[in-house]
């Protein structure tokens, strides 16, 4: 992952357990933080799969 949160680059499409990206997916999803967590986790680091593990895409 970047160290800077505004950088985007080839690591856009993933996310990490970094504090502004568990909280994009809160935001996003609408869910806990518990919930986000364990979605990264499962899912693997594709924010595209995390939200499908939501039931959000």
């Amino acid at each position: 992952m970047a160290d800077d949160p505004k950088k985007k680059g080839r690591d856009r499409g993933l996310v990490s357990e970094q504090e502004h990206e568990v909280a994009y997916i809160m935001r996003t999803a609408k869910v806990t933080r518990q919930k986000a967590l364990k979605a990264i986790r499962e899912a693997s680091p594709s924010r595209e799969k995390v939200m499908e593990h939501l039931g959000k895409k």
